[in-house]
């Protein structure tokens, strides 16, 4: 993406020394050029000068800012299938694992005496099915077989479960528990040992007895205003920056949340972002700004936005011609960058306009110079008003 080619501004700092009464009254100016203007003009319009602008080719972008952090593209969490007293943890945070991968036990000694009971209730159940003679015997000790067996394959289900196994491999991020604490599952709550939970859709799991990420593979999660959240997309081009490293990462919106979360009064939606690379000193957590690219427009014509009056069909800019003469002219608008706006029709390449400088744009009631600031330190080359200089030896163009 190409930046947009500078608006080029015309001079610098002016200013005009107004004789009012027995007291001189300074007014700071951006000027359009070494002319100064009438002081009549100045006081009628209340705003003394204003900068120009060239119209000039080049690219426009508008993004929509926000926050995120770092998250883990994909997570899984493992917890226990049944509650008991945890006996072993055998990994900690920060240990890579591989699927499979024993994590965790609690107390089997339940689950081991179930289990012999099972196998002896199996056992009597096939010897009754040996002694039955006639039909209906034989039918029910069958069902009564068939029963045990399923009973026994419970119980080693249960025996297995009091292991817990890394259901994917990654990095262990969280251990939420310790050795003769409660595993603090309900029975019934998974199966195999794995107890399986995940989410790979770029939010983290939900909170499990251990949790397992993927850190080979990060995404961004930020929050989108609601008044932008209708102008981002998914596959629209991202730029992130890290606040705590020295990197910008290009990346692409992959997912937005299609509810809300509530920020005080103001909704907002979540979005993801991919990372086109990891930079060097990542960490999950960190925070990141995003800048996601929601319109853009390559070889057009534009102008500064405060160039602009007006919006839609009563759109206009000031055009001043080469004598110093201005003409409102209307002008057909396109694309609403970051810093400028597309002029479909009305302008021409080169063409100068006027740049509105408004109060606003100071804080202080007063327009400053390039810089900011007011007059040059030192007052204005000596030669014409006191308090620390006036204007170049000579006075005011046309006077003495």
């Amino acid at each position: 993406m190409r930046t947009p080619t500078p608006v080029v501004l015309v001079n610098g700092g002016l200013a005009l020394a107004l004789a009012v009464g027995g007291g001189a009254t300074y007014l700071l100016l951006r000027g359009t050029d070494l002319a100064l203007l009438p002081a009549a003009e100045a006081a009628e319009e209340d705003v003394a000068a204003s900068t120009t602008a060239t119209a000039e080719v080049g690219s426009l972008t508008r993004t929509v800012a926000a926050d995120g952090t770092v998250t883990a593209a994909s997570t899984v969490t493992a917890e226990f299938a049944n509650s008991g007293t945890v006996t072993d943890i055998a990994v900690q945070v920060g240990d890579v694992v591989e699927a499979g991968q024993q994590l965790a036990t609690i107390d089997s000694a339940d689950a081991e005496r179930d289990l012999e009971t099972a196998e002896e209730n199996l056992d009597a159940a096939e010897d009754s099915l040996d002694r039955a003679e006639t039909d209906s015997e034989i039918e029910q000790a069958e069902q009564a077989v068939d029963d045990a067996e399923d009973a026994v394959e419970e119980a080693e289900r249960a025996v297995d479960d009091t292991v817990l196994t890394a259901p994917g491999g990654g990095t262990v991020i969280a251990v939420n528990g310790t050795v003769g604490g409660s595993s603090g599952a309900a029975a019934g709550s998974g199966s195999d040992g794995t107890g399986m939970t995940g989410d790979d859709s770029g939010s983290t799991a939900s909170e499990g007895f251990i949790e397992i990420a993927d850190l080979s593979d990060l995404t961004v999660t930020a929050s989108v205003a609601e008044g932008d959240a209708t102008d981002v997309a998914v596959g629209q081009a991202a730029q992130t920056t890290w606040n705590a490293l020295d990197a910008s990462i290009g990346g692409e919106l992959l997912a937005i949340s299609p509810t809300s979360t509530a920020d005080g009064s103001v909704a907002a939606y979540d979005v993801t972002v991919s990372l086109a690379e990891l930079p060097e000193g990542v960490r999950l957590g960190q925070t990141v700004s995003v800048s996601i690219t929601v319109e853009e427009a390559q070889d057009v014509l534009y102008v500064p936005t405060a160039a602009v009056e007006g919006s839609g069909d009563a759109a206009t800019v000031t055009l001043i011609g080469d004598d110093g003469t201005r003409t409102e002219t209307s002008v057909v608008l396109g694309v609403e960058g970051d810093s400028g706006v597309e002029i479909v029709s009305g302008l021409a390449e080169g063409d100068t306009v006027a740049v509105t400088v408004d109060e606003s744009d100071t804080g202080t009631g007063e327009f400053t110079f390039p810089g900011g600031g007011g007059t040059p330190e030192g007052g204005f080359p000596a030669g014409g008003s006191g308090g620390g200089g006036g204007f170049p030896a000579g006075g005011l163009p046309g006077g003495s």
